[in-house]
């Protein structure tokens, strides 16, 4: 990461949970500082109007990093918000005399770009976390969506895709030169046992501690990332397998839908919502098979965080999550929205130890020869060098 040194560098992300784009903003901002860059985030808060900030904000300050609060940065669009995170921008932006400027997020890249090209800020960069595009939605938002996208590929000098499909779904027609795939990384840390894990996770819940085999999910709880289908899938695989849990690390505002799931399907003792847990990646050995029925993904973190728990995995082929798991091989992939699909896929690993183990084996191999976090920051540091 030769070149950064003295480099001022401005993050921007739309929201400050801890999802999978801001564990991306936060190595990227810690590991740049101790490069020498001087770094900075800008970000909002938990995706309501008038919410504080979440996680991000606090690893931030602990890491030393400044970080600077846009109000008007919201999940749903409004144009008076919009309107008002855009000046917030543009102002921060001419304070902070720019080298790159990295945005991160559609609605972030958009006003970010446009704040950017108008300071003239010599390096704009955006970060696809998966195309909004791609979602299943409406064909006259997908088109809103694919238009704000086309604008900010449009501005900015740089796009940072995650995967091979994510280059091909770019909004860019003539300007593919601008389209650069950096793969998410991960680094390979400590791992606890699977008793102390388990401990750790759920010390006061007694119906938990009593099944010994834990179908485990860590997700922001939205409905792109498929709790609900896991939840259904698991209420068939449960009537035949009475010593397993679906166990769901995570926090977000379908909280109180999917506890109504659970308790419409008479699950409340076996599966579980613990809520958020700082450094899960620390835990997942807790668990046995390891699932993300995802709507919508880019390269998702926590799938490469299970394979260097040598978890076997379940995943939709979604977005980039085929270019971790070779089904079959590094793990099972089912269709979006298989509920069928998945309930069968749990059940065949759960009855199948000797499968799984190889299965999950085999994707801690191919996470720590393709997916380095090394790879990430340096491949990263390149696009903001490059002429």
């Amino acid at each position: 990461m030769e070149g950064l040194s003295g480099k001022r560098i401005l993050f921007v992300v739309t929201k400050s949970n801890w999802g999978g784009a801001q564990v991306y903003v936060y190595k990227l901002a810690c590991r740049f500082k101790e490069a020498g860059a001087i770094v900075s985030v800008a970000l909002g808060g938990t995706g309501l109007p008038g919410s504080d900030t979440g996680l991000l904000a606090a690893r931030l300050t602990e890491a030393g990093i400044p970080f600077h609060v846009i109000p008007s940065f919201v999940r749903e669009i409004s144009f008076k918000e919009e309107l008002g995170a855009f000046r917030g921008l543009r102002e921060l932006i001419r304070r902070e005399r720019l080298d790159v400027l990295h945005l991160n997020s559609g609605k972030a890249g958009l006003l970010g770009a446009l704040a950017g090209r108008l300071e003239r800020i010599p390096r704009i960069v955006f970060t696809a976390h998966g195309w909004a595009h791609r979602e299943s939605r409406s064909i006259v938002w997908r088109m809103v969506v694919w238009k704000g996208a086309w604008f900010t590929v449009l501005l900015c000098h740089a796009v940072i895709v995650l995967s091979e499909l994510d280059r091909k779904a770019a909004p860019a027609l003539l300007r593919k030169r601008k389209i650069h795939i950096v793969r998410n990384g991960a680094a390979v840390g400590s791992l606890h046992t699977r008793e102390e894990a388990r401990r750790f996770l759920a010390p006061t819940i007694p119906e938990l501690e009593r099944l010994p085999k834990w179908v485990l999910m860590t997700a922001e709880l939205t409905r792109n990332k498929g709790v609900d289908l896991a939840i259904r899938a698991f209420a068939g695989v449960s009537t035949n397998l009475d010593d397993t849990a679906l166990v769901v690390v995570g926090e977000g505002e379908d909280h109180a839908e999917l506890t109504k799931l659970i308790a419409d399907y008479r699950l409340q003792k076996r599966a579980f919502l613990l809520g958020f847990v700082p450094d899960a990646a620390k835990y997942l050995v807790a668990g046995n098979v390891f699932v993300l029925p995802s709507r919508k993904e880019g390269l998702p973190f926590v799938l490469l965080e299970a394979g260097l728990a040598s978890l076997p995995v379940i995943a939709s082929r979604v977005g980039g999550v085929p270019e971790i798991v070779d089904h079959e091989k590094s793990g099972l992939l089912i269709r979006t929205g298989d509920v069928d699909g998945l309930a069968d896929s749990m059940t065949r690993l759960l009855t199948n130890p000797d499968e799984a183990h190889a299965l999950g084996e085999e994707l801690n191999k191919v996470v720590r020869e393709r997916f380095s976090e090394e790879d990430m920051l340096s491949g990263t540091a390149s696009i903001y060098l490059k002429k």
